[in-house]
């Protein structure tokens, strides 16, 4: 007995360790901006004030449950880019098929860590002004 709740309590405490050593981080969007790229090269935005929250884990970003990769894979852009100026992060880029969508974070919120420095700055950065 004295052998399985040692092993459940290795077993919880691991659990909590990644739990709490975890570099989640939640940030509110106000508002999305929709970029779509029609054959020859015309771009049409499409804005609406739209809300949600948006969570980076890593080298993921998670968008309404979606899954979204920050690293290139194969010679391929990656998924989702992050646009930060100054250590705020400004908005969050997903790749479309047919062009681009934006999620412009609550600048109240948009403080980013020394951590996601790391990440943004192999990413183009683009500031909108609306």
């Amino acid at each position: 007995m004295q052998y399985f709740l040692l092993s459940v309590t290795v077993v919880l405490a691991i659990v909590l360790y990644r739990m709490l050593s975890s570099q989640r981080t939640t940030y509110p969007f106000i508002r999305t901006t929709r970029i779509d790229r029609t054959e020859d090269d015309a771009e049409y935005l499409t804005t609406e004030a739209e809300q949600g929250l948006i969570t980076i884990d890593h080298d993921v970003v998670i968008v309404e449950g979606q899954e979204y990769s920050l690293k290139a894979k194969k010679g391929l852009d990656s998924e989702a880019f992050l646009n930060v100026d100054n250590g705020k992060l400004i908005s969050i880029g997903i790749r479309l098929r047919d062009g681009e969508k934006l999620f412009f974070i609550d600048p109240e919120h948009s403080l980013v860590s020394n951590y996601r420095q790391s990440v943004t700055d192999t990413h183009t950065h683009h500031i909108f002004s609306f």
